[in-house]
Parts: C-alpha cells; sequence; structure tokens
C-alpha cells in the first residue's frame, strides 16, 4: 500500500500551481496518447503529403478500433491541435504556436520506487501527476514513480523526489533505470553491465552499497525529475 506521506503528497498537485481560469491550459494539454498521435500526424504528414486514416491512427496508438482513433482526432481538433475537413482531410496548426501552448500533461504516478534497499515492486494506483510535455518522447510510454531513500542523492535524486521514466526493458551502461530484482524487489540505481554478464546497480552515496546480481528485470530509464519546494 502507498504510506500515508505518499498519500498526503498525493492530495498536492506536484510541479507549479497552475490558474484554472488560464485558457491555455485548459485547452491544450493532452494525454500522451494524444501527443504521440499528434507527432505520428506530423511525420505522416510530412513524409506523404496527406493524413493517414483511421485504422493507419488505430494500429500506431496500439487499439483495435478505428472509433478509438475518431476520439483523439476528435480531442485534438476540439484543443485546436488540427483541422479536418469534411472530406476526412488534416491540417495541422503551425509548429510554433503548437510548441508555445502546449501545457503540462498528466502521466500516471505509480507508487513508491527505492533509492536505498530495494522494496516492494511497483503498485498501481490512479494517481496522476503533470509533467512539462518536453519530457514525452515518441513511442515509448512515460510513467511517475516517488522516490523513497538516499542512494541517489549526489545523482540529485533525492527522498521524496517524483521521477519520471520512460518504460523500456534494456538499458545502456551509465543510465539510471528502475529496476526489478528477481525477488520482486524494485530499486533505482545506475546500471552496469560486468564482464561475465552480471548486473551492477551502482548507488550514488557513498553510505551505500552496489548490488550485483546474476540478472534484473529493466522497467525503464530516468529521464527527469518532479520536486515539491519546501517553503
Amino acid at each position: 500500500m502507498v504510506n500515508k506521506a505518499m498519500q498526503q503528497r498525493q492530495k498536492k498537485k506536484a510541479g507549479p500551481s497552475v490558474d484554472t481560469e488560464d485558457f491555455s491550459f485548459k485547452s491544450h494539454t493532452l494525454a500522451p496518447v494524444q501527443r504521440q498521435t499528434l507527432e505520428y500526424l506530423r511525420t505522416f504528414i510530412a513524409e506523404r503529403g496527406y493524413g493517414p486514416t483511421l485504422k493507419d491512427i488505430a494500429n500506431f496508438i496500439g487499439v483495435r478500433s478505428p472509433s478509438t482513433a475518431h476520439f483523439h482526432l476528435s480531442r485534438l481538433e476540439d484543443k485546436g491541435f488540427i483541422k479536418r475537413g469534411d472530406d476526412g482531410s488534416i491540417e495541422l496548426a503551425d509548429l510554433e504556436e503548437l510548441q508555445s501552448n502546449a501545457g503540462p500533461c498528466a502521466v500516471p504516478l505509480l507508487g513508491l520506487i527505492a533509492a536505498g534497499s530495494p522494496i516492494e515492486a511497483i503498485e498501481d494506483t490512479t494517481v496522476t501527476v503533470d509533467i512539462p510535455p518536453q519530457f514525452l518522447i515518441r513511442s515509448k510510454e512515460i510513467f511517475c514513480l516517488q522516490v523513497t531513500g538516499d542512494s541517489m542523492i549526489d545523482a540529485h535524486i533525492l527522498d521524496g523526489d517524483i521521477i519520471i521514466v520512460a518504460k523500456q526493458d534494456s538499458a545502456d551502461n551509465g543510465q539510471i533505470v528502475v529496476a526489478l530484482l528477481e525477488d520482486n524487489t524494485a530499486t533505482v540505481k545506475t546500471f552496469r553491465r560486468l564482464k561475465g554478464g552480471k548486473v551492477m546497480l551502482i548507488p550514488h552515496n557513498p553510505a551505500h552499497q552496489p548490488i550485483t546480481v546474476e540478472r534484473v528485470q529493466i522497467q525503464g530509464r530516468v529521464i527527469g525529475l518532479v520536486r515539491e519546494m519546501q517553503i
């Protein structure tokens, strides 16, 4: 279960507060799948000169029903990112205007992750965190975890921080990753593959020792963090 401290933190909005009367925030905040759809439209139209079909879009975002693709197109249109003609044509908004108007994006906060001794693996919740749009990566799922522990403080990841993670199942040496161990515990550490095939998970605090294991399941790579200022 998520502990009481985490629940209290979740009641606060992570990141800067936003005026709910701000039109650009209400109109231009997109879900991750809608941003992925928008990137797909940009690339498709740039390469071919015309828009994709609903089936093309559904295949790209990994859904079976074209009606789901139609829903996301409608949301993009409602928020001013695209215009659709009666013949099904798609016109994109000006790129510079799009970048300047793009607001924060809500991604799931999946639970706690240890920066110290490993803890029980990631747990699903329905809580979300608003993150800046520049952290979204095309075709990658983004999620957040709240850090507990101090083993990564020299990498500027502190106890209570919320890390932004790009989901992936492999890692390069030197990347900070979310790793699931064989005993179903999870931790955030720097990844290093050793000679002979073993994996070392390296902390960034001299008070903690590296973890060396035969194998590990990579859950994702840390690409940023959200921190609440204590005033």
